[in-house]
């Protein structure tokens, strides 16, 4: 299993996959997306409706299909949190989501979530 940062540009219509993390048994994998989830207070997660872009933590089986995911929105902070490089570029470049598509996100260490 491996876990994504996603975000979703919803200006752009689109998503990019920032960064992952690879080879977790499934229960491993959900138990560091729940315990991340359980960081974001409601009053801080981002809103679907009318913030421009949000980060999610989607997780996907070994053929790259989504199988589930977390149960809240990152905010900015968490997302910067688990992959500064990667978000920092993204939040720096804003490329078009179908002109990245094609490429991997870089896989990143485990201790991101500690």
């Amino acid at each position: 299993m491996e876990i994504v940062l996603t975000v979703a540009d919803h200006e752009q219509n689109g998503f990019i996959d920032l960064a992952r993390w690879i080879k977790l048994a499934e229960p491993e994998a959900r138990r560091l997306i729940a315990s991340v989830d359980a960081r974001v207070l409601a009053e801080c997660e981002p809103d679907l409706a009318t913030d421009p872009f949000t980060f999610t933590l989607d997780l996907r089986d070994g053929l790259y299909n989504l199988i589930g995911g977390g149960e809240r929105q990152l905010p900015m902070q968490e997302a910067m949190r688990l992959a500064p490089e990667q978000v920092s570029r993204w939040l720096t470049e804003r490329p078009i989501p179908d002109d990245v598509a094609h490429i991997w996100p870089p896989v990143l260490r485990l201790n991101s979530f500690a």
